[in-house]
C-alpha cells in the first residue's frame, strides 16, 4: 500500500489545495479512493504519490517570520 497526497482545486485561477491523503495499492486504486472521499466537487484533482516526493533542503538555516 502506498500513501498517495491529495490536491485540488475550484477554478483554474486558484492554487492546487492540499485536501488530504489516500491508501491505495496502485495509482488507479489511489484515484478511485480519492473520487469517493473527496468528492466531484472540484475542477481539478492530483494525486502525488508520498514515496516519489523529494524534498530539498537548504545547508543553512532560514528564519521563518510568523
Amino acid at each position: 500500500m502506498e500513501r498517495y497526497l491529495v490536491f485540488a482545486r475550484d477554478r483554474y485561477d486558484e492554487p492546487l489545495e492540499h485536501r488530504g491523503e489516500v491508501e491505495a495499492p496502485d495509482e488507479e486504486a489511489a484515484a478511485k479512493a480519492a473520487l469517493e472521499r473527496y468528492g466531484k466537487d472540484w475542477l481539478e484533482l492530483s494525486l502525488v504519490p508520498v514515496g516519489k516526493i523529494y524534498w530539498a533542503g537548504r545547508e543553512e538555516e532560514v528564519e521563518v517570520e510568523a
